[in-house]
């Protein structure tokens, strides 16, 4: 690096601390004079940063955020090894639409690195290989995400369409079956956390308007907490099924949260279900011990008497149920779900004609004949 660039990159940090800087403040700093300063604050305006300037005893400099446009950025080897990191990974997010953009910041990304770490960077979409969960996911426009939380930020009410789960969709179909109507009850009053049934009108659908406080993220999904004025009643509604209105509501005057531990409350109140499917399980083990087989998204551990525990397993589908089970290798007992033990029954029957030992088919005959007309040529 030169030791121009060098000065620059100097001189830019400091002035992304969020503060004003006299110019004889920065040529101290620098080892310069204030004239190379005013040069290079010309410099960096020249290559696209938006920089504040004000004159007398007060004034001084300071990067504006303002700018149009962003302006390139400078990092070390590590910081840019990150950034590649999180934009590989945006390849295949959760949030619908942002897998382009993140291809095309990769890419300019990698045009400007040092051979060294652009080899680095580049490894990632070698070595690394996303594998899609179990558990369908909706796809999130990115343009809602920043709508909604336009709102929370500008304390702004929401208006918007609740849409419902629509009637085709059912637990064997491909979508998001998980509720068939964004109606819940609070778990601890009973009381409706939404005030119409979406699929008892002919649309599947209601009309709201909420005061949006909080957007959280929720077993890959995205839950808005909002409060409305009308039910008088804090909300918790799945971001895929809201489809704002404009022009927005009028602004409001922000009231204190419902709970110290906003993710925990979100957790309670949500109107999908953790799972599509549950249920009980007594397993002859200690707690501790299933609970190092067993993931936080697969079940939870309540510890028993005589070295037994119940788990609560879930999951989106019987079989995978079933195998997070059966891996933990130890005898076990279903309470409550006479699905899941019909599902069990079934696949005991299927892995039992396999290890009943028969023997394999002669694929000889197949490979060869795949082989011939390879031969012939």
């Amino acid at each position: 690096m030169s030791q121009t660039a060098a000065r620059l990159l100097g001189l830019l940090s400091l002035l992304m601390v969020p503060r004003t800087w006299s110019g004889t403040e920065l040529a101290d700093r620098l080892g310069v004079s204030p004239r190379t300063i005013r040069n290079d604050i010309g410099t960096l305006r020249d290559i696209g940063y938006s920089i504040d300037g004000t004159r007398g005893n007060e004034g001084g400099y300071r990067l504006s955020s303002n700018g149009v446009g962003i302006p390139p950025l400078m990092f070390d080897a590590d910081e840019a090894v990150a950034v590649a990191v999180g934009l590989h990974s945006g390849l295949s997010c959760i949030i619908g639409g942002m897998e382009e953009t993140s291809a095309l910041a990769l890419a300019k990304l990698e045009t400007i690195l040092p051979t060294a770490v652009r080899t680095r960077v580049q490894s990632l979409a070698h070595f690394t290989v996303p594998v899609v969960g179990n558990q369908p996911m909706p796809i999130v426009d990115p343009n809602l995400i920043v709508t909604l939380i336009d709102h929370c930020r500008r304390h702004e009410r929401l208006r918007f369409t609740y849409l419902g789960e629509p009637s085709d969709r059912s637990p064997g179909g491909t979508g998001d079956s998980c509720a068939t109507s964004p109606v819940t009850a609070d778990p601890d009053t009973g009381d409706s956390l939404l005030p119409n049934d979406p699929s008892s009108t002919s649309a599947h659908e209601v009309h709201l308007e909420v005061e949006a406080y909080r957007l959280v993220n929720r077993q890959h999904r995205w839950h808005l907490l909002a409060f409305e004025p009308q039910a008088e009643d804090w909300r918790v509604f799945s971001a895929e099924r809201i489809v704002p209105k404009t022009p927005s509501g009028r602004s409001f005057t922000p009231r204190p949260l419902p709970a110290d531990d906003i993710g925990e409350f979100v957790e309670r109140h949500a109107t999908e279900p953790r799972w599509r499917h549950s249920a009980q399980v007594i397993v002859d083990a200690p707690a501790p011990t299933v609970m190092k087989k067993l993931a936080s998204a697969e079940g939870t551990v309540e510890a028993l008497e005589d070295d037994r525990c119940l788990v609560t397993v879930g999951g989106q589908s019987l079989t995978t149920m079933a195998l997070a089970l059966a891996r933990l290798d130890t005898d076990f007992t279903v309470i409550d779900s006479p699905d899941l033990r019909e599902c069990l029954h079934r696949l005991s029957v299927q892995l039992g004609r396999a290890a009943e030992g028969h023997a394999a088919p002669d694929l000889a005959p197949s490979r060869a004949k795949n082989a011939a007309p390879r031969a012939a040529k």
